[in-house]
């Protein structure tokens, strides 16, 4: 049985590495942000916001105590979290702490609770019109990561060089009649995490801010097993390929995941994502994989998901739809971008052994055609690395080179059926490991697919810029320009929204970060379709984009 529960927790990544309209206030959250309905109750919004799927960024009680670099405030304080673009909702009895959207307590009983981020914080979107904020569960967040994890090590640095800062700190977390044993025991502490969030800065440090909305997930991801966890400081890579949050509406039905289409497994994707940030990984020398991602907590937020779905035009807030315009645009749009972003019902695959069947997404345009930045699909499908603890498994399958090193793409397969594996066998299952995996086999994509990016259908996209897979576009009306008439320079962060362009507000604000589209991984060139159209068609498409649900 455990031979077989091995072999199941391959399907969750595969070979595929191996190379309503009507909107309500949610009282109980905070009386000033309208929910607009998506298919979940409030109780299910919560549970999206606050689960924990296992990641570990500092100790609980820390998080709540630590002080900014300059100054007395908290840290945690929600005024400072959301200069870093975290939503804040009002305390609650599931949030006694008032945690923002996407952090949440991971409680282990043998190390102790710990602070870790949610899918919620880079899945969850919200924009400003007129007096009106709108949330957008699933959408794109605003957050920036590279924000909160410099304030974090601001922080602990601050608290090893102040001692009155410190002094606070040790009041809070052991008591003012700590012994001199406890509070060297504290500050030793407080080194070792200091050090852990430098190291993981550096290797993961991008040529230019990825500031909000954006992560190199895949280089993150790959850092942390393949030269964090594998200790092996050559195979690190400079983060040069931020990618734009995805929006999650429908992905569960997905046959493929991943801008580059690169993953056939939910279980599989969401595993690595906690990898990514903050996970407890440990290789060990025969490698086999520790890690704290909660695999329970992780399918239970997939089945959640399914139930999302993407939000009508809240035309009480934004405005009311042109419907004699919007049917000018189905028919530019069904000229002009249908060919490649499917409509409901979409097309689905056969049924698999399992009789399962799956949304199929269009991944057929080739990069040579579809001329947008390529950084993100060659730095994934070209990376290579030396295996470390991982080299008998690698020589088993035929994969190592004439340079020592495999994919790195290998590698995450590899860590990722590990952690798998281990919980197949050793863990608390509370279903059969197939279902786990979504009734889902082991598929490998082409190397077409891991070159370009797939085009998915656009319900919801309305609600999702900036646009392409890396957020080099600041607005819908400046998709259907020609790429010489983008914006080459925009400040993104605002959530002031523009819902005639389809765009957020690219002025400087105290918090936003400037996009530079000639920076490496930041090209906003290329999806040069319906580029042709006239201003008022192009009005009409936007219109009729406002549509699709």
């Amino acid at each position: 049985m455990k031979s077989d529960h091995a072999k199941l927790a391959l399907f969750a990544f595969g070979s595929v590495l191996a190379v309503a309209s009507s909107t309500v206030i949610a009282k109980d959250l905070t009386s000033k942000v309208t929910y607009l309905e998506q298919g979940w109750d409030v109780e299910q919004r919560a549970a999206f916001y606050q689960t924990t799927q296992g990641s570990r960024m500092l100790p609980y009680d820390w998080f709540l105590n630590l002080e900014v670099e300059k100054g007395c405030q908290k840290l945690s304080a929600a005024s400072n979290l959301r200069k870093m673009g975290f939503l804040v909702d009002e305390r609650s009895d599931t949030n006694p702490d008032k945690l923002p959207v996407g952090l949440a307590k991971d409680v282990d009983p043998v190390k102790g609770d710990s602070i870790g981020l949610t899918c919620a914080a880079c899945h969850t979107g919200q924009l400003k019109y007129k007096g009106s904020t709108v949330r957008i569960d699933g959408g794109q967040s605003m957050i920036d990561l590279e924000q909160l994890q410099n304030g974090i090590l601001a922080s602990l640095e601050a608290t090893l060089k102040n001692d009155q800062k410190f002094a606070r700190f040790s009041k809070k977390i052991i008591g003012k009649l700590a012994s001199d044993d406890q509070r060297n025991d504290l500050t030793a502490k407080v080194i070792h995490y200091r050090d852990w969030w430098k190291g993981r800065i550096e290797r993961s440090k991008g040529l230019t801010p990825h500031g909000p909305s954006r992560t190199d997930a895949f280089t993150i991801i790959a850092n942390e097993i393949t030269c964090y966890s594998l200790n092996i400081p050559e195979n690190c890579a400079a983060a040069v390929a931020p990618n734009q949050y995805p929006f999650l509406w429908n992905t569960p039905d997905f046959e493929w995941v991943q801008y580059n289409s690169s993953v056939h497994s939910p279980l599989g994707r969401n595993v690595g994502e906690v990898t990514g940030v903050f996970a407890e990984t440990e290789i060990r020398s025969d490698g086999s994989v520790g890690s704290s991602a909660n695999i329970n907590n992780l399918y239970d937020l997939e089945e959640l998901l399914k139930k999302l779905h993407a939000p009508a035009w809240p035309e009480k807030i934004l405005g009311k739809i042109d419907t004699g315009l919007a049917n000018q645009g189905d028919a530019i749009f069904a000229e002009k971008c249908l060919s490649c972003h499917t409509e409901d019902p979409q097309p689905r695959t056969e049924p698999n052994k399992y009789g399962t069947t799956f949304a199929k997404v269009n991944f057929e345009t080739p990069l040579s055609v579809l001329q947008t930045d390529s950084t993100a699909a060659y730095a994934f499908a070209t990376r290579r690395a030396l295996p470390g603890a991982f080299l008998p498994i690698v020589n088993a399958l035929g994969i190592v080179g004439a340079d020592n090193k495999v994919p790195v793409a290998s590698l995450l397969n590899i860590s990722g059926s590990a952690i798998l594996k281990e919980f197949f066998t050793t863990g608390d299952l509370l279903r059969s490991p197939i279902e786990y995996l979504g009734y889902r086999e082991s598929l490998s994509p082409t190397i077409a697919q891991l070159t370009t990016y797939k085009a998915r259908p656009l319900n919801g996209v309305a609600f999702t810029a900036p646009y392409l897979h890396n957020g080099s576009v600041a607005s819908m009306y400046e998709l259907l320009l020609p790429a010489a008439e983008r914006l080459d320079k925009f400040y993104v962060g605002s959530k002031q929204f523009d819902p005639i362009n389809l765009g957020f507000s690219t002025k400087r604000e105290a918090h936003s970060v400037m996009l530079d589209t000639s920076a490496l991984g930041n090209g906003n060139s290329g999806h040069e379709f319906g580029t042709d159209l006239s201003h008022d068609e192009r009005m009409a498409v936007i219109e009729y984009i406002k549509t699709l649900q």
